[in-house]
């Protein structure tokens, strides 16, 4: 009887690592996507929320809830001309540039992703072509996208307002952009 080459045993096993790698992937894969609209999944320490529709079966929209903000503490930024409410216990960082733009990021706890506020004197961050709708938020018109992502033009000065992954959070983030105010 003839004995298989120790290259053709490392081919095979090779092969066999890869197959079953494949099958594995292609199985998480599908798990993930038949998962798509779930509202929420673990991944690590951070909560990923998916985005769900937006209008209900029967056709109507999908209404972010108001939240009451009195209790709230008020973070101001006199360089960058605005103020907004944030719920106790969440941080403000300070304003850091980066990428061209300024970035105010809010941290909501280390169960989300932060939300992040991008200043710029020349356009929104990453707002173009996307559908929104119109509405006036601080006196001043602002375009939203979803509830979840905001641009308002005040003080020559063009500020996106980025729920990221936090969209459990919509409600107390919709609160927080609902309690702008702009000063200069």
């Amino acid at each position: 009887m003839k004995q298989t080459s120790p290259q053709t045993k490392s081919f095979i096993i090779f092969f066999a690592v890869a197959a079953i790698g494949t099958y594995l992937c292609l199985m998480l894969w599908v798990n993930l996507k038949s998962n798509t609209f779930s509202n929420t999944r673990q991944t690590g320490s951070y909560q990923a929320i998916s985005y769900p529709d937006q209008v209900k079966a029967d056709n109507t929209p999908v209404v972010t809830p108001p939240v009451d903000t009195s209790s709230w503490q008020t973070y101001t930024n006199a360089k960058y001309g605005l103020s907004f409410k944030y719920k106790p216990g969440w941080k403000v960082s300070a304003a850091a540039n980066k990428k061209g733009f300024t970035i105010i990021g809010v941290d909501p706890g280390k169960k989300y992703y932060n939300f992040e506020i991008y200043i710029s004197p020349t356009a929104f961050f990453a707002m173009d072509n996307l559908p929104t709708k119109t509405e006036t938020i601080g006196g001043q018109e602002a375009i939203n996208v979803n509830d979840s992502l905001y641009g308002i033009k005040a003080n020559n000065l063009y500020y996106t307002f980025d729920i990221g992954s936090s969209e459990i959070l919509k409600a107390d983030f919709n609160g927080l952009v609902h309690s702008l105010s702009f000063t200069k």
